[in-house]
């Protein structure tokens, strides 16, 4: 009578959980498309730093020992590219402006963090290496145009370039042993004029005037801000630290702190529209929403792996990639 009255008990908690959290229960689909380096075995290892979607069918993945991978047929396959280098390269950001122009930012560990660019401008069969002229890790992208565009990355580092990528100019900041550092982690435009960045304790900064000039929005938080993505001009997202996402639906005059149920660190955030996104962090953390983050869903994926990024291209085609080497997806 006991051992029916705790199943009758176990029975009706699962109901109640996959009523009040429907995408912990297995509504996400999500699948493993590359599986960790130890099942693996085949010889290409590294933690993915990155992911971008171009389409359905083509995206790009970047990691740590030179790792590149390339799919043009949603995941299913992924082939490695290869750039040379005469020092190994820990790759840390891919972006791509449409199918053809794409960046790729690295450090040369040897050389102090030195930091490395490759740009394509033939969708990735070729790849010329330019020299940005700092040490730090650059891990925001974002073209305006063909010519136009901006880095940002540690210490502060803001670049900009009005060649294609040939030639930066920009500045990043020296700070002596044992001060505070900050750092600029993402950047994005709504428009060419436009744009924001996000960084270390709470920063928000926005500019009306193409990046000539910059102003701080109050975040309402102290946490590190990772990544950024728009849905248009006025509605946007932040993610962040201690799993903080912040909304604003009027351009950044005001940021307000959404509900997530979590506590754990979010590494990235993409929308698709003004409804649809995710966001993915560490433990293998996935949110997901389907109403502009008036609720977040903690999606399962199985998988406890640090996931670094996240990318999609449509309600049902996503990527997140983490450490190990290890990609998930929903490929509808």
């Amino acid at each position: 009578m006991k051992s029916t009255r705790i199943f009758s008990l176990i029975i009706t908690s699962s109901i109640i959980g996959m009523l009040m959290f429907p995408n912990a229960y297995g509504a996400g689909k999500w699948e493993i498309v590359r599986n960790d380096d130890f099942l693996r075995k085949d010889g290409v290892e590294g933690d993915l730093e990155d992911v971008h979607c171009i389409n359905q069918e083509q995206a790009w993945l970047v990691g740590r020992n030179g790792l590149i991978l390339h799919t043009t047929n949603g995941g299913k396959e992924w082939t490695r590219k290869e750039i040379k280098s005469e020092k190994p390269v820990d790759f840390l950001r891919v972006y791509f402006r449409g199918e053809k122009q794409g960046f790729i930012t690295g450090t040369l560990p040897a050389r102090g963090a030195r930091a490395v660019l490759f740009v394509t401008q033939d969708g990735g069969s070729t790849w010329e290496s330019f020299d940005p002229g700092v040490r730090s890790f650059l891990t925001g992208i974002w073209m305006i145009d063909n010519q136009t565009g901006f880095m940002v990355g540690a210490n502060n580092a803001y670049l900009k370039t009005n060649d294609g990528g040939k030639t930066w100019k920009g500045k990043v900041e020296r700070v002596a042993a044992g001060f505070t550092r900050q750092n600029l982690n993402d950047i994005s435009f709504t428009s060419p004029m436009e744009g924001w960045m996000v960084g270390s304790y709470g920063s928000i900064q926005h500019t009306t005037d193409g990046g000539q000039n910059w102003e701080d929005q109050n975040s309402g938080v102290d946490n590190n801000l990772k990544a950024i993505a728009f849905a248009n001009q006025k509605t946007g997202w932040i993610a962040g630290q201690e799993g903080v996402i912040l909304h604003t639906n009027d351009g950044g005059s005001t940021w307000t702190k959404q509900n997530t149920n979590s506590y754990n660190n979010l590494n990235d955030i993409t929308f698709v529209n003004e409804n649809i996104g995710w966001a993915t962090g560490d433990f293998g953390t996935i949110l997901h929403t389907t109403n502009g983050g008036e609720t977040w869903d903690l999606q399962d994926t199985g998988n406890s792996t640090t996931l670094k990024a996240i990318g999609a291209a449509g309600e049902g085609h996503c990527l997140a990639a983490g450490e190990w080497g290890l990609v998930l997806g929903i490929t509808k």
